[in-house]
C-alpha cells in the first residue's frame, strides 16, 4: 500500500514538471516567432553622380507588452510569467531625392558672353586618326553631326543637380593647349567617361564606372571621329597667354601708323599729277590698312571682345590691303608688257573699267576668305597681336597667313616679271622710235616716253613698298610661330604695327612724288602746282640710255 502511494505521487510530480516545461518552452517559442516577425530595415547606398536622392526619414513603431491573461490555479502549479520584449521597427536614412543637403562647390559654372563650347576641328569636319597623309589637325571631312549634350547645372559635393535649361553655346574651334598635336594633350573617351558640356562652355567629365567623383575642366576640346566616338582632350600644362603690356605696346604703333596711311590715301586722291590709276589703288590700299589697324588695335586696348562680327570686318580690311597691293603690282605688269609695247592708251571710260576690274578683285577675294573662315567657324581675328602658342590659335589663321603668304609671292613674281618688261623695251629699240623715224619714209609709231617715265617712277615706288610689306610679313611669321617672350619678338611686332609710317617714308624717297608733295605743301594746300620751273623737275626728260 505504501509502495502504491509512493508510486502515485512520483506520477504527479512528474505530470506536473512535465506540464510546467512545456508551457515555458511554448511560450519562449511564441516570443521567438514574434520577434523573427519583426525586422529592422538599414539600407544603405551610396549612389550615382547624377542619380537624385530621397530625404532621409526615419520611423519608430513600437509594439507594447503582450498582456497576461492566465488566472491563477492553486491546483496547478503555477508557470512563471513570460511577457514579450518591446519590438522596434525601424527604417533608418534613405538617400535624398536632390542635392539639397549636400555642400555646394565654391566654383560654379555661371554663363557669360564669353562662354564657348570648343570643338577640335572646323565646322563640317571630324577627328580622322588613321588617315594617310595625316596632317598636325587630325582633321578630315565631316561623316556624322556634331551634337554634343549641353546643360544648365549646379555642382554639389559628389553630387549633380540639373537644372533643365536649354542652353546653347557658340562654338569656338581649336585644341587650346601649348602643344603641336591632340596626342601630347591628355584624352578622355565616351567608352570610359560621359561629357556633357556646362553653361559656361567648361566640361564635365563623369565617370562610367561607379566613381563618385567628377571633374570640370576648362582647357579643353571635344570633337568625335568618323566612327561616332566623343573624345575630349584636356590640357596638361598651363595655357600661356601674351602679356597685356605687349598688346598694349604693338596697339600704339598702330594707331601711328593710321594717321600716316590716311595722308597718303589724301594726297594721292586730291593732287592732280597723282590722281591717276595707280594713285587710287594706292590711296584705297592705304585706306584698307589704316581702317584695319584702327579697329584692331582700339578692341585690344579696350578689351572688346574680338569675337564674332568685328573680327571678321578686321580680317576683310587686312585682307583687302594685300589684295590691293597685288592690284597694283600688276598695273605695272601691265604697262610695262601691254601698254607700252602697243603704244595702248585707255580713254577715261577704259580707265575706269580697269579700276572697277581692281575693285571687284580686291573686295570679292577677301570677302570669300572671310564667308569660308565664318563657314568653318574660325574667329576672323588676323594673328597681329597673337603667338601661335596653341592649335586652337594656329588653326584660326587657316584663311588669312597662307592666302596673304600667297599674295605676297605672286606680287614679288609679278615684280620680276616687270623688270624683265623694262629690259625688253630697252633692248627692242621702244626708245629710239624717234631716231629711226628719220630713215624711213613710213612714219613710226611715236613711243610715249613720258608715259614710259611715269610707269619707271611708279615701279621704283612699287618696289620700294613691296620691300617694306614683305620684310614686314615675315617679322609677323616670325612672331606668330616663335614660342616665348623674348625681346626681339616685340621689336618685330613694333616694327610691323609701324609699316603705315614705313609707307608715308617711301613717297619722301621718291624724287617724283617728294616734288610734287613739296610743291603742294608750298602752295599752302591749294592742291594746285603751277606750271614752268615748278614741273621742270617733274617732267624732266631722261637720256634713254
Amino acid at each position: 500500500m505504501g509502495t502504491k502511494c509512493w508510486i502515485s505521487g512520483l506520477k504527479y510530480y512528474l505530470k506536473v514538471y512535465l506540464v510546467t516545461h512545456l508551457c515555458i518552452l511554448l511560450t519562449l517559442t511564441k516570443a521567438e516567432d514574434v520577434s523573427n516577425a519583426t525586422t529592422v530595415i538599414d539600407t544603405s547606398s551610396t549612389g550615382t553622380t547624377l542619380e537624385q536622392f530621397n530625404n532621409i526619414s526615419s520611423t519608430e513603431v513600437s509594439t507594447t507588452p503582450m498582456p497576461n491573461n492566465s488566472t491563477y490555479d492553486p491546483s496547478i502549479p503555477t508557470t512563471p510569467s513570460t511577457e514579450t520584449p518591446e519590438v522596434k521597427v525601424i527604417q533608418k536614412q534613405v538617400q535624398p531625392t536632390d542635392c539639397s543637403q549636400r555642400e555646394k562647390s565654391r566654383n560654379q559654372p555661371v554663363a557669360s558672353s564669353s562662354s564657348r563650347l570648343r570643338k577640335c576641328c572646323p565646322l563640317g569636319e571630324n577627328l580622322d586618326f588613321y588617315r594617310e597623309n595625316q596632317s598636325d589637325s587630325m582633321c578630315d571631312n565631316a561623316v556624322l553631326n556634331f551634337e554634343p549634350t549641353i546643360i544648365s547645372a549646379v555642382l554639389y559635393d559628389n553630387c549633380i543637380e540639373d537644372l533643365e535649361i536649354t542652353t546653347e553655346l557658340p562654338i569656338e574651334i581649336g585644341n587650346p593647349c601649348n602643344s603641336v598635336n591632340f596626342f601630347s594633350s591628355f584624352q578622355y573617351e565616351d567608352s570610359e567617361d560621359l561629357f556633357f558640356v556646362l553653361q559656361d562652355g567648361s566640361l564635365l567629365i563623369i565617370d562610367k564606372n561607379g566613381n563618385e567623383s567628377y571633374t570640370v575642366q576648362e582647357n579643353y576640346c571635344l570633337d568625335q571621329d568618323k566612327s561616332g566616338h566623343m573624345l575630349a582632350f584636356v590640357c596638361i600644362t598651363q595655357v600661356e597667354e601674351v602679356s597685356k603690356a605687349k598688346i598694349i605696346i604693338v596697339a600704339i604703333m598702330m594707331l601711328i601708323s593710321m594717321p600716316c596711311l590716311l595722308l597718303v590715301s589724301y594726297l594721292h586722291l586730291t593732287l592732280r599729277l597723282l590722281r591717276n590709276l595707280h594713285g587710287w589703288s594706292l590711296a584705297l590700299m592705304s585706306l584698307c590698312l589704316a581702317c584695319g589697324y584702327f579697329v584692331h588695335s582700339i578692341v585690344h586696348i579696350y578689351g572688346i571682345p574680338s569675337g564674332g562680327f568685328i573680327g571678321y570686318v578686321i580680317q576683310f580690311f587686312i585682307l583687302s590691303f594685300f589684295f590691293w597691293f597685288f592690284c597694283i603690282c600688276c598695273n605695272v605688269l601691265l604697262n610695262i608688257w601691254y601698254k607700252l609695247p602697243r603704244y595702248v592708251q585707255f580713254n577715261k571710260i577704259w580707265t575706269i573699267v580697269n579700276f572697277g576690274v581692281y575693285c571687284a578683285f580686291a573686295i570679292v577675294g577677301p570677302a570669300i576668305l572671310v564667308t569660308l573662315t565664318v563657314q568653318k567657324g574660325l574667329p576672323g581675328m588676323p594673328s597681329y597681336f597673337l603667338q601661335g602658342l596653341t592649335e586652337s590659335i594656329r588653326e584660326s589663321q587657316r584663311y588669312f597667313i597662307p592666302p596673304v603668304s600667297t599674295l605676297l609671292g605672286l606680287s614679288f613674281l609679278a615684280m620680276v616679271v616687270a623688270f624683265f618688261g623694262f629690259q625688253r623695251i630697252k633692248t627692242d629699240g621702244y626708245l629710239r622710235a624717234n631716231e629711226d623715224e628719220k630713215n624711213v619714209n613710213s612714219p613710226i609709231r611715236q613711243f610715249d616716253q613720258e608715259k614710259y617715265e611715269d610707269v619707271k617712277k611708279d615701279a621704283k615706288c612699287v618696289a620700294l613698298l613691296g620691300i617694306i610689306i614683305i620684310l614686314a610679313w615675315l617679322f609677323e611669321i616670325v612672331t606668330f610661330y616663335s614660342p616665348g617672350n623674348e625681346v626681339y619678338l616685340l621689336l618685330c611686332d613694333m616694327i610691323n604695327g609701324l609699316q603705315g609710317l614705313w609707307i608715308m617714308l617711301i613717297f619722301l624717297v621718291v624724287r617724283r612724288r617728294r616734288t610734287i608733295i613739296l610743291r603742294w605743301w608750298y602752295d599752302r594746300g591749294t592742291h594746285t602746282i603751277s606750271e614752268g620751273t615748278e614741273l621742270q623737275p617733274v617732267n624732266k626728260p631722261l637720256n634713254p640710255t
